[in-house]
Parts: C-alpha cells; structure tokens; sequence
C-alpha cells in the first residue's frame, strides 16, 4: 500500500505534533504540573495524536487491520476533549489572577462543571468509536451523536466563561491578559473543528468521513485547526511569568497562612501579645495537633494512619 494525500496528513500532524508535545512539557514543567493542569492537557493531546496518527500510519503495511483504524478513531474522537479542558483551564488561570488582585474572582465550581461535561461527552465518543463495526463507514451511533451534542454545550459554556473573563478584565493581573486574548482567537477555531466531526456524524455527508472522505477539507477543518490552538496556547503559556496559586474562601486562606511566615498560631498571639496563651500549659503537656486531612479519599486514608502511627509513637 502507497502513500496516499490522507497519509500525508498523518505524516504532518506527527511533525507538528513532536515540537508541540516538547513545548507542552517546558511550560508544564515551568509552571508546575499541580497548578498548570491546562498545559498537561496540551500534553496529553500531542501524546493522542502522535500515538493515533502513529496507528493510522501503521496501516500501510496491514490495511485489514481495523483494530488500527479503530484506535486511530478513537485517539481523533478524544481530541475534542484534551482541547477543551485546555482552554477551560486556561480561563481558570485568569480567574486565578483576577481572585490574586481583587478578590472577587468567579467560583472555581463553574469549571468543574465545565470539565465534567466535557469528560461525559469524552466518554460517549470513546464508547461511539469502539462499538461501531468499522471506522471506515463512518461513526454514526446514538452514544457519538449525544457525546458531540455534549461537546457544543460544553463549546457554549467555554464561549460564555471566556465573557464572564472579559467582564472582569480590568481586574486581570499584568501580563495574564494575553491568555485571555489566545483563548478569543482559539475559541472560535475550535468550534470550525467541531463542526466538522459534527457534520460527519450528523450530516451523514461522506465528504466529513474521515478515512474515505473529502481530505482537503480534513486539512482545513480539523488539521490546521488542531495545530493552530495547540500552538496558539504553547506560545503564549511561554510567555506567562510563574504566578502564586490563588487563595479562595476561609479553608484555603488558613492552608495559605499556615505555610507563611508570620501567619502561625503563636506567631499571631505574639502580635496581638497574648503570650500566656502560648504557654499557660506546660511544654511537655501540650499534645500534638493532628494536622487536616485534605484531598481525595485515598489521601485522606493515607494521612488518618499516618497520623495513628504518630499518636502512638509519642
């Protein structure tokens, strides 16, 4: 089997996508992997489509092979979502940044949200991808025509957090502006690219099949789209200095003062002069505070026997 154009645009998404994927991990790595999880997220989508066009290249030399077609499909249907998350925590950064000079920043619920019902319409598209009989027919069923409907509502609740940063835009730090200003111009892009997994899916046009359709426009709706958001964003997180992580309501205020100097319990009772609180029980009598557990269930499990086996030692 030759070379064909659609191959040719497999062989150019992995020269696009190499740099992209070094990039992603420069500025995650810059901006920490915890607080940047929109640069891991660039990562992740180089990383699908290195792997899916890596796959689809694959067929070359085993064109009957639709286990590779398969995950080639399923690696292009995830790409809606790693795009997505990217932008959504993107704006997350702004509204960070207007919390860190305001402090009256939007609640971090409403990407949350946003990111579940981008991860449910991820889900329906994987589960559409791999329950079809062949890729080559097109993927049509119910679960990847509910999984796009998702992916437009999620674009709409993107496009509206992207208003909500404008609305605040004078509460925006110096020089986090620009990520606000990147998001504009991808945001309109991404929607190009989902009108077009849209049409194949819905259309039923088989010019929008994506293995035996029309391979220009693949090239202008889908290739130059994914390419110019992913680099878009990977430019401009470059340019972003490193910013502290922003403090939002009473729990996260104390967990922020208790790592800041001058901020501890008896660093305060000091500055107010209350130091026969400090002492009024003698040092060898005053049991050891059982620190907070934070996190997730299994951080949780994790730091309740720590502290089990540090009461029992002492």
């Amino acid at each position: 089997m030759s070379i064909d154009y659609r191959h040719g645009l497999s062989i150019l998404e992995l020269i696009a996508f190499f740099p992209s994927l070094l990039m992603a991990l420069v500025v995650a790595w810059r901006h920490g992997f915890d607080r940047s999880s929109g640069w891991l997220l660039f990562i992740i989508f180089s990383l699908l489509r290195i792997i899916g066009n890596s796959c689809y290249l694959a067929t070359l030399s085993n064109p009957d092979n639709i286990s590779l077609y398969t995950a080639w499909a399923v690696c292009s249907s995830v790409g809606m979502s790693p795009l997505t998350l990217g932008l959504a925590y993107s704006l997350s950064r702004v509204n960070d940044s207007i919390q860190r000079k305001s402090g009256r920043a939007y609640s971090p619920a409403i990407f949350r949200v946003l990111a579940l019902v981008t991860l449910l319409a991820a889900i329906l598209c994987i589960v559409g991808a791999t329950s079809g009989s062949s890729p080559a027919k097109g993927i049509t069923n119910t679960e990847t025509k509910v999984g796009l409907v998702i992916y437009l509502l999620s674009w709409i609740g993107l496009l509206v957090v992207l208003f909500m940063m404008f609305a605040r835009y004078s509460s925006i730090e110096q020089g986090e502006h620009r990520l606000v200003w990147a998001a504009m111009i991808c945001v309109p892009i991404l929607l190009i690219r989902l009108a077009y997994s849209m049409i194949s899916t819905l259309g039923h046009n088989s010019s929008f099949n994506m293995i035996t359709g029309n391979v220009t426009i693949q090239l202008v709706m889908v290739n130059i789209e994914e390419i110019l958001i992913t680099y878009i964003m990977l430019i401009t997180g470059l340019t972003l200095s490193v910013r502290d992580k922003a403090v939002y309501g009473a729990t996260d205020a104390a967990e922020a003062g208790r790592h800041s100097p001058g901020q501890t319990e008896m660093g305060q009772q000091y500055a107010t002069g209350d130091y026969n609180s400090t002492f009024s029980t003698p040092l060898t009598e005053q049991k050891p505070r059982r620190r907070r557990l934070r996190g997730g269930p299994i951080m949780m499990l994790v730091g309740y026997i720590i502290d089990q086996v540090n009461s029992r030692r002492s």
